[in-house]
């Protein structure tokens, strides 16, 4: 996202912990700033893509925080995927200061993570959603304004519903075929051409044939549990559905699933992969 901005051109100010982002940055043309509160003093829109609500808040009411430096007018934008709850009570809080708030959920378009090629889910007030458009155009492929505070969050909840339980079917039908003896690439390619393909078969083809791998884990290391990002998300959408009253069986079966011993096949194929 921070890529396609500076390489679109447009003025950016950057904050990260990671020195080497800061570094790759700045050689893209954007001004590093030493704390949250710099940006957002130095900012007109603000975006903000962290883990999870502890963080969000870290961010934006920490210590030199975004709160200690934003100019009435600016606008902050959460594309982290947190709950439209939180988004809607940022946004109560920030109307009270002169500030706006939008959620914008994101998404890839693809497998990999193409500059200028994510899709955004937005949710706000219309006129400051047209005023972070032109970002939004330099950061997305597809941008889908869906309503007030917290509807992008939502539609990313359903999006995610969908995107973790592709990723469950995947693992059982490759883990069946692994287990027959059936070639993973070929696999990839019939799958890939037929009913069954998914996101998370063209992204698996992607990593396959750009061969991102690594040596073999040894000892305990090799059947540590690999981290998964998802179950943030994926607890996200039960509460939401918990909220609505919506049922979902599959996805309360997921939560339970120990996936990484149950597919066994599939997941050593999958620890040799960055």
């Amino acid at each position: 996202m921070a890529k396609s901005l500076a390489k679109k051109g447009l003025p950016l100010t950057i904050y990260a912990r990671r020195k080497e982002v800061v570094e790759e940055m700045k050689s893209l043309g954007a001004t590093a700033a030493s704390s949250c509160r710099e940006v957002a003093a130095a900012s007109d829109v603000l975006i903000s893509v962290v883990r999870d609500i502890p963080q969000t808040e870290e961010v934006i009411f920490g210590k030199d925080g975004v709160w200690e430096g934003i100019k009435e007018g600016a606008t902050i934008v959460i594309s982290s995927t947190i709950s439209s709850e939180y988004c809607q009570k940022l946004y109560a809080r920030a109307k009270e200061r002169g500030v706006q708030v939008i959620d914008a959920g994101l998404s890839k378009s693809g497998p990999t993570n193409e500059e200028g090629g994510f899709t955004l889910m937005v949710g706000g007030d219309e006129d400051a959603v047209k005023r972070c458009w032109p970002v939004f155009e330099a950061m997305a492929k597809h941008i889908f304004h869906l309503g007030g505070i917290g509807m992008g969050q939502a539609y990313k909840l359903v999006n995610q519903l969908a995107g973790i339980s592709n990723g469950i079917i995947t693992r059982e039908c490759l883990n069946l075929g692994l287990k027959a003896g059936l070639d993973l690439q070929k696999m990839l390619d019939v799958i890939r051409v037929s009913t069954g393909n998914s996101w998370r078969l063209e992204s698996l083809d992607y990593m396959m044939k750009a061969r991102k791998l690594r040596p073999a884990a040894k000892g305990p290391a090799a059947k540590a549990p690999r981290r998964d990002l998802g179950t943030k998300d994926r607890d996200l959408a039960i509460k939401l559905a918990e909220k609505v009253g919506a049922n979902i069986p599959l996805l309360r079966f997921i939560a339970e699933l120990d996936a990484e011993s149950a597919y066994d096949a599939y997941s050593a194929m999958m620890r040799q992969f960055d």
